[in-house]
């Protein structure tokens, strides 16, 4: 079976890795020595400070200013976010999960160090970001399984302009699983909550738009838990959710666009 980031043309585009944790006190006195562990891979880092306003049930809003740490690789195809309780990694280039992990467990062993005792684990979170463009011979309703297809109206004179379905699974191994499938012929196809991210286009985003249906698959993976903070742990947990993904992408895609994207 092929996986994600194994197809010669991949359509993935974007892949996130997150870990949220007991909240540290005064992060902002360890991140500097956090970035000189990793500053070999990732020496650029930038400090951003945002503004939110957080809804408590039926009370008035709280005004909350957030700070987290950015810090990116000499090409800006994947970086490092840190906050107070959580970090991230992720890229918009990616060859195997192997390797994707090989990173991951690298920044969390080096995060680690910096860590006071008594920290616990309490949210993993996977997602995988796949653009969909339409080809000569297969357009973009024809890469999805016959599950995702949109119903048509073109018979009584309606032009398709836009589709989008949140599909919601408890898996297994008692994580949730949240495929959003997407099909416009307008320019807003990317999730806004995910990009921008500073982080340097994919190739296929840098094509120029072609004419026509471009789809999206967003396959968000995510478990809740509670334990004390272990690398070892954490990954393997992380390549649990990497599994259930990948088999996620096989059953929603078909057969035809898998053949496509084994095109080199």
């Amino acid at each position: 079976m092929a996986v994600l980031g194994q197809l010669p043309n991949a359509p993935l585009i974007y892949v996130l890795a997150q870990i949220a944790f007991t909240r540290i006190p005064k992060m902002e006195s360890r991140w500097e020595d956090f970035h000189e562990e990793i500053f070999d891979l990732y020496p650029h880092a930038e400090v951003e400070r945002i503004h939110e306003l957080q809804l408590q049930n039926e009370k008035d809003p709280i005004s909350a200013d957030l700070t987290r740490w950015s810090m990116f690789d000499r090409e800006k195809s994947s970086g490092v976010i840190l906050a107070p309780d959580s970090i991230v990694f992720h890229a918009s280039s990616y060859t195997t999960s192997k390797d994707f992990f090989k990173k991951v467990e690298y920044i969390l062993d080096k995060l680690a160090l910096m860590l006071p005792d008594n920290v616990a684990v309490k949210r993993l979170g996977l997602r995988y970001i796949d653009l969909l463009l339409p080809e000569e011979k297969l357009p973009v309703e024809e890469q999805v399984s016959g599950k995702l297809g949109s119903i048509s109206l073109e018979d009584i004179g309606c032009q398709f302009q836009k589709l989008e379905e949140v599909t919601r699974y408890k898996t297994e191994m008692n994580s949730n699983l949240v495929v959003r499938h997407r099909q416009s012929t307008e320019p807003d196809i990317l999730p806004g909550d995910l990009f921008p991210n500073k982080l340097r286009l994919a190739a296929r985003l840098e094509k120029v738009k072609p004419e026509g249906v471009v789809g999206l698959m967003d396959y968000d993976h995510y478990i809740q838990f509670e334990e004390d903070f272990k690398t070892s742990s954490i990954i393997d947990k992380f390549k649990s959710l990497h599994d259930i993904n990948s088999k996620a992408f096989k059953l929603t895609t078909s057969d035809d666009a898998e053949q496509l994207w084994n095109k080199d």
